[in-house]
């Protein structure tokens, strides 16, 4: 009996070698496929990340676009709102024109500075937007605004300004 117990311990000493060893091989595979699984999870992490990063960028694209959209909106309606007030008022440029005005250092008569004076004034058909004028006596005796008796001393004039007037009939 002694021998039919060597031989069973016998026999089952190669079965517990060759299912350790399958145990370990089982372990090696679950070791690899868990090194694999981890250098897969590694490169999509990078991939993702890269992904991120290029999302975020667009992002912040696409939120200065669409802040610039809201201003030319913004622009785009006080546009629209400037054109519908110069409708109402009827002060468009197609029935309007202009002729800049630049005289320097003109001598002239004081009546016909008084003309001058005059159509510089505001009507329904013109308005001169002065930008500048300088007046001056030619002789020191003489005041601007009086002049000497039996004296017509010139005035200095420069006058500088747009003068916009009404080309069409549309009334104010």
């Amino acid at each position: 009996m002694n021998a039919e117990a060597t031989d069973a311990v016998g026999s089952s000493a190669p079965k517990e070698q060759s299912s350790g060893l399958w145990m370990l091989g089982g372990a090696v595979v679950l070791l690899l496929v868990g090194v694999v699984g981890f250098d897969w999870s590694r490169t999509a992490r990078s991939v993702a990340q890269r992904e991120l990063s290029g999302a975020t960028a667009s992002l912040d694209v696409a939120q200065r676009g669409a802040q610039q959209a809201q201003r030319n909106r913004i622009l785009l309606e006080e546009a629209k709102t400037i054109q519908q007030r110069a409708q109402g008022a009827l002060v468009l440029p197609g029935h309007w024109s202009e002729r800049q005005v630049n005289m320097r250092q003109q001598s002239l008569p004081r009546d016909q500075m008084n003309a001058i004076l005059q159509s510089t004034s505001r009507s329904k058909d013109q308005l001169f937007n002065l930008e500048s004028l300088d007046l001056a006596v030619t002789h020191p005796d003489e005041g601007l605004f009086d002049s000497l008796a039996g004296t017509r001393y010139p005035l200095m004039v420069s006058l500088k300004g747009a003068l916009r007037f009404r080309i069409s009939d549309r009334p104010l």
